[in-house]
C-alpha cells in the first residue's frame, strides 16, 4: 500500500544506494550490471513476472546510480594536472559570489580558461589575502595564484576536508594577494545576485549589526557576519536549523504568497502559480544548496499538484525531490546538509502526530530529532537534549521574524522609510529570538557530544523506528505484539552498540597518536588504565582554524573519550596551545600541566610512566627551551616528546645525565633546523620518528639537513603532512606504527625473544 502511494520512494533509495556503492566497482562492472538488470527484467515482464521485474528494475537504476556517483577521470587540461605546488597565472571566470569570512580574507571560487596562456579547465578554491575590489558572479578575472592540491588534516574520526571539496568538483586549492588581482570585464551582477545585495543593504541599514546578521541568517542563510557566540548559542540549543535555509522558510513564503493571493482574490489556479514562481526566484537568490533544493523542488510540486487539481503525496514529492538532486549533483548524498534536510522531513511525514496544537508541535519537533539524531552524532558527535522544548518556543518567533522580514525587505524596495517601520517591528522578534535561544543554550547539559555511531547502531536504529512504527499503523487491525518488541530490541541494541566505545575495558595496550594538525602540534597518549593525556591541542585564536574544536575532539569523542586524565600544554605558541581552550570547553580535564607547572615525579598510568623531563636551568633562555619535554615508557618501548625545544635545551639535556634513549622520537619544533642535533640523536638512539609539520608551511619545514640526520641515525621517518595522523601501539615488547593516510603499517619486534 505504501509502495503504490510512493512509487518513486524505491526508485529514488536505490539511485542513493548505487552512489554509495560506486567506489566499490568500476565502470565495466557497473555497465554489465545495468545490461544484465535490463535484461532479465525484460525477460520476466515477458513471463508475467512483475515482482521479480520490479526488483531487477532497481538493480539497474542502483547502477545507474552508481555510473553517476562514479568518479570521471579528469579532463587533460585540468589544473589538476599541472607540476602542483606552484605559481601560475589562472584566468577564469567566478562560479558564485564572493564569501568574505573575515575582514581581510575572501574566498573565491574560479572556473579556469587558461593557465598561463595555455588552455585550462577545473574550479579552483582561492582564498585572497587583503581587500579585493568588487566581483560578481559571472566575472572574468586573472591572477598569479599559488596553487596546490586540495587536501585537509587526515586523521581517523574526523571530517575529510579534501573528500568535501572534491564532491564540489575542487580538486586543487590557491592563495592570492587582492592587489594582484586583474578584472578582465566588468559585467552588471546577474538579477538574484542584485536582489541578494539588496536586501542585505537594507537589513544592515535598518537593524543594529547583531540583528541584522540574524535576520540574514533566518531570511538568507547568510550566517557569516552572525557573531560567534550567537551562532554557538543556536547550536547548543538544537535549533540551528532555523538559520539554514530550508523547508521551513520556503514553507512559509508559499504559505504566505498564497495566502496573499487568496486575499486579493486571485483563482486557485492563479495562485499556485504565483507561488512557484516567487518560491523558485527565492531558491535562486539564496543560492542551491541541497537543503533549499529539497523544499524547493517539494512545494513545487506540492503547488503543481494544485495547480493540475490533483492530490499530492508529500512522501512521493519527497521521493521525486531526493531522485532529481541526486540525478545532477550524487555528491549531496554524503552532505551533512541534505542528510539533516531529507531526514528531519521523512521523519516529520512518517510519524503519527497528536491532534492538539501543543502537543502536536512537541511531536514534530521529536519525529524530526529522532531522525536526525544518527546524522548529527556521525557528522557532528552532537546530541541536543533540550531541542525538543526549545523548537516550541523559537519555531513560533523565527517563524514570526522570517514573515515580517521578507515582508520588510519587499517593502524596503519600494520605499526605504515603509520598509524601516516593518524592520522595527521585526527587531523586538529578533531580540526575543535571541533570548529565547540563549536561554536554552544555558541549560546544563543542552548538548552531549558522544561517538560517532558505526553502521550496525545506524541499520539497529532505524530498523527499530520502522518496526514500531509498523506497530503503531497496524496495532487495531491484528493486535500482534511482535513488531513492538523486536523495534525496542534493535533501539536497545543500536544504543548498545553505539554506545560501546564509551564502555569498553582497556585492552593494556599503550596507544600514542601524533594527529595532524597542519604546523602544530596535538598528541593523544591512551594509556594501559584506560585513561587519556593530551599533549598540546594545534592552532587556535583569531584568524585561525581552531584545531582543538574542529580535529582535536571529534577524534577524542570518537575514541569514547568524554574526560580526559590529563592535558599538557608544552609551552604558549600559537600552534600548541591555540586549541586548547576548545578542549577545556569541551572536555572534563582530571590534570592539567604546563612546563612550568608538571609532574617533579614520575607518574604511573597502568604499565605506563610518565616523566616530565628536568625544566629549563639558565633563567632567562628562550620560550622553545623551557618547553615542557615527556618520555613515556612501557616495557622496553619508549617515546620522548621534544616539544618545541633548540639546540642549547638539548645540549642541557644530554650534558645533564638524563635518560634520554627512546623508541620513538617526536622530533623538536616541526624538523626546524636549530633542533634535533647530532649528539641529541646520539643520546636518543630512535628506531622511529615522527615529525608534525603542516603541508606548504612558509618555514621549509622539515630541514633538510634534519631529515639527513635521522637518516644517518637509523630512524625511520614518519610526516605528518604525508602521512596524515602517526599511530604508535605497543603492548610493551612489540610496536605497531600506522601511517594513517597511506594505510600503511609496520610492525617493530623489540624482544628478542618474542614471536612478531
Amino acid at each position: 500500500m505504501i509502495l503504490r502511494r510512493t512509487p518513486i520512494a524505491p526508485l529514488a533509495t536505490a539511485f542513493g544506494v548505487g552512489i554509495a556503492v560506486a567506489s566499490l566497482a568500476g565502470p565495466e562492472v557497473l555497465w554489465a550490471a545495468w545490461l544484465a538488470a535490463v535484461a532479465f527484467g525484460v525477460g520476466l515482464l515477458a513471463l508475467g513476472r512483475s515482482r521479480g521485474a520490479a526488483a531487477a528494475l532497481l538493480v539497474g537504476v542502483a547502477a545507474v546510480g552508481a555510473l553517476r556517483g562514479s568518479e570521471a577521470p579528469l579532463p587533460p587540461d585540468h589544473v589538476a594536472r599541472l607540476d602542483l605546488p606552484m605559481v601560475v597565472r589562472i584566468e577564469g571566470r567566478l562560479a558564485v559570489e564572493p564569501t568574505r569570512w573575515a575582514p581581510d580574507r575572501t574566498r573565491l571560487l574560479i572556473d579556469a580558461d587558461q593557465a598561463d596562456g595555455a588552455p585550462a579547465s577545473g574550479r579552483i578554491q582561492v582564498t585572497v589575502y587583503g581587500v579585493p575590489p568588487p566581483l560578481t558572479e559571472g566575472q572574468r578575472i586573472a591572477a598569479p595564484l599559488k596553487v596546490h592540491p586540495a587536501t585537509g588534516f587526515r586523521n581517523p574520526g574526523t571530517f575529510d576536508y579534501a573528500a568535501h571539496l572534491a564532491r564540489e568538483g575542487v580538486r586543487v586549492v590557491a592563495t592570492a594577494r587582492a592587489e594582484s588581482l586583474t578584472l578582465l570585464d566588468d559585467p552588471s551582477p546577474p538579477w538574484a545576485v542584485r536582489v541578494k545585495r539588496a536586501s542585505m543593504t537594507a537589513m544592515g541599514r535598518a537593524l543594529p549589526p547583531t540583528s541584522a546578521a540574524l535576520l540574514a541568517g533566518l531570511l538568507l542563510g547568510e550566517r557569516t557576519e552572525l557573531p560567534r557566540d550567537i551562532d554557538d548559542a543556536f547550536r547548543r540549543a538544537g535549533v540551528y536549523h532555523v538559520l539554514a535555509v530550508s523547508g521551513f522558510n520556503v514553507a512559509l513564503l508559499a504559505a504566505a504568497v498564497w495566502a496573499l493571493c487568496r486575499l486579493a482574490h486571485l483563482p486557485r489556479r492563479a495562485s499556485a502559480a504565483t507561488a512557484i514562481v516567487v518560491v523558485i526566484g527565492f531558491a535562486l537568490v539564496v543560492g542551491p544548496s541541497p537543503s533549499v533544493l529539497r523544499a524547493v523542488v517539494m512545494a513545487v510540486l506540492v503547488l503543481a499538484a494544485l495547480l493540475l487539481e490533483r492530490d499530492a503525496s508529500v512522501t512521493n514529492s519527497l521521493a521525486v525531490a531526493a531522485l532529481a538532486i541526486l540525478a545532477v549533483r550524487p555528491g549531496d548524498l554524503f552532505d551533512p546538509g541534505f542528510q539533516l534536510s531529507f531526514a528531519a522531513t521523512l521523519g516529520i511525514v512518517v510519524a503519527p502526530l497528536p491532534r492538539s496544537a501543543v502537543f502536536g508541535a512537541l511531536g514534530v519537533s521529536a519525529a524530526a530529532q529522532l531522525a536526525v539524531l544518527p546524522v548529527a552524532l556521525t557528522h557532528f558527535n552532537q546530541l541536543s537534549t533540550i531541542g525538543v522544548v526549545a523548537n516550541l518556543g523559537v519555531v513560533p518567533l523565527a517563524g514570526a521574524a522570517t514573515i515580517v522580514g521578507l515582508v520588510a525587505v519587499a517593502l524596503s524596495f519600494l520605499s526605504e522609510t515603509v520598509g524601516g517601520v516593518a524592520f522595527d517591528a521585526v527587531w523586538p522578534v529578533l531580540l526575543l529570538l535571541r533570548g529565547v535561544v540563549a536561554l536554552a543554550a544555558r541549560v546544563p547539559g543542552a548538548v552531549v557530544h558522544l561517538p560517532a555511531p558505526g553502521w550496525i547502531a545506524v541499520t539497529c536504529y532505524l530498523g527499530g523506528l520502522a518496526l514500531l512504527l509498523v506497530w503503531y499503523e497496524t496495532r487495531a487491525r491484528d493486535g500482534r505484539r511482535s513488531p513492538l518488541l523486536l523495534g525496542i530490541v534493535l533501539l536497545a541494541l543500536a544504543v548498545g552498540v553505539a554506545a560501546w566505545p564509551l564502555v569498553r575495558p582497556s585492552d593494556g595496550r599503550l596507544r600514542l597518536t601524533v594527529l595532524d594538525v597542519g604546523q602544530g602540534d596535538a598528541i593523544v597518549i591512551e594509556t594501559p588504565d584506560g585513561r587519556t593525556i593530551l599533549v598540546d591541542a594545534g592552532s587556535g585564536g583569531p584568524m585561525r582554524l581552531d584545531a582543538g574544536e574542529r580535529v582535536v575532539a571529534p577524534f577524542l569523542w570518537n575514541r569514547g573519550v568524554l574526560r580526559l586524565g590529563g592535558a599538557a600544554v608544552t609551552h604558549d605558541d600559537a600552534d600548541h596551545a591555540g586549541g586548547m581552550p576548545a578542549v577545556r570547553r569541551l572536555f572534563r580535564i582530571d590534570e592539567q600541566w604546563t612546563g612550568a607547572d608538571a609532574p617533579s615525579e614520575p607518574r604511573r598510568f597502568g604499565r605506563a610512566l610518565v616523566t616530565a623531563l628536568p625544566p629549563l636551568d639558565a633563567p632567562g633562555g628562550r620560550r622553545n627551551d623551557a618547553a615542557l619535554v615527556l618520555r613515556i615508557e612501557m616495557g622496553l618501548v619508549s617515546f620522548l616528546l621534544a616539544s618545541d625545544i633548540g639546540a642549547a635545551r638539548e645540549h642541557e639535556l644530554v650534558a645533564s645525565g638524563t635518560r634520554l634513549g627512546s623508541t620513538v622520537l617526536k622530533v623538536a619544533h616541526h624538523g626546524s633546523r636549530s633542533s634535533t642535533t647530532l649528539e641529541f640523536l646520539r643520546a636518543v638512539r630512535p628506531t622511529v620518528a615522527a615529525i608534525s609539520v603542516g603541508a606548504r608551511n612558509p618555514y621549509g619545514h622539515p630541514d633538510p639537513a634534519v631529515l639527513a640526520r635521522l637518516a644517518e641515525a637509523g630512524a625511520q621517518i614518519s610526516r605528518t603532512d604525508r602521512d596524515g595522523a602517526v599511530i604508535f601501539e605497543t603492548d610493551g615488547g612489540t610496536l605497531t606504527v600506522t601511517r594513517w593516510a597511506r594505510r600503511r603499517v609496520d610492525r617493530f619486534c623489540l624482544d628478542p625473544e618474542a614471536i612478531c
